[in-house]
């Protein structure tokens, strides 16, 4: 509490100065002015409808596997049931986590195309996944992650994680054609060759610019 002499008047605020006559204020050492305000708290996020969502895909999992189960014939149906409910959770948890859009957009299309090959295999014929599916989504992702970095130089650190990734993945078709697994062979072909490339094409042509850019990402 601050008080002026002269015009005898009491302040409860932190002014040094009387508004009336502009004399000094004094301060009572026993009873100084204070200022209580409510903490602010940030209101917590409700994951309920989420945890909601991911309850009731494991119920239709584990129902639709155990009717498959008890019919006694071997597990088909249930399997891409249980394909699709996992797909849509792992979909879900890919939407809602605050990442990068290119980030998501690899990640949804590896999902993608991992859910196709268990379908494929559920099914007992995993030719058409495995050797036309998988090799095609592989090289069009490597395409469009490579268009946005040639039409966003100034951001092409943003997609160069995303392309690096599925570069890498491009490679497994060259790995089955070795093995011998698949039927047909163009799709492979074609995907691994355009991931080699574009792998070299990132390891040699990026600017002096770039690469001390990586490595100051990286900390290298």
């Amino acid at each position: 509490m601050r008080y002026c002499k002269t015009c005898k008047i009491h302040y409860d605020t932190d002014l040094e100065h009387c508004m009336f006559c502009d004399g000094d204020l004094e301060i009572d050492k026993d009873d100084q002015s204070t200022y209580k305000f409510k903490e602010a708290s940030k209101k917590p996020k409700s994951n309920f409808f989420y945890r909601l969502f991911i309850f009731l895909n494991i119920i239709s999992v584990m129902v639709s596997l155990a009717i498959d189960y008890v019919s006694g014939v071997p597990l088909t149906w249930s399997l891409i049931v249980s394909a699709t409910n996992i797909y849509t959770i792992v979909l879900l948890a890919i939407l809602v986590n605050p990442n990068f859009w290119a980030s998501k957009f690899t990640k949804i299309m590896i999902a993608t195309i991992l859910v196709v090959v268990l379908i494929s295999l559920s099914l007992r014929d995993h030719s058409w996944a495995v050797g036309i599916v998988f090799p095609l989504a592989i090289a069009s992702t490597i395409f469009v992650l490579t268009i946005l970095i040639i039409t966003n130089r100034k951001k092409w650190f943003d997609y160069f994680a995303s392309l690096s990734i599925i570069t890498v993945i491009g490679l497994v078709p060259g790995l089955l054609i070795l093995l011998d697994v698949l039927e047909i062979l163009w799709p492979s072909i074609v995907c691994f060759s355009y991931s080699a490339i574009t792998l070299l094409g990132m390891i040699f042509l990026p600017s002096k610019n770039s690469r001390e850019e990586f490595k100051r990402r990286f900390h290298i």
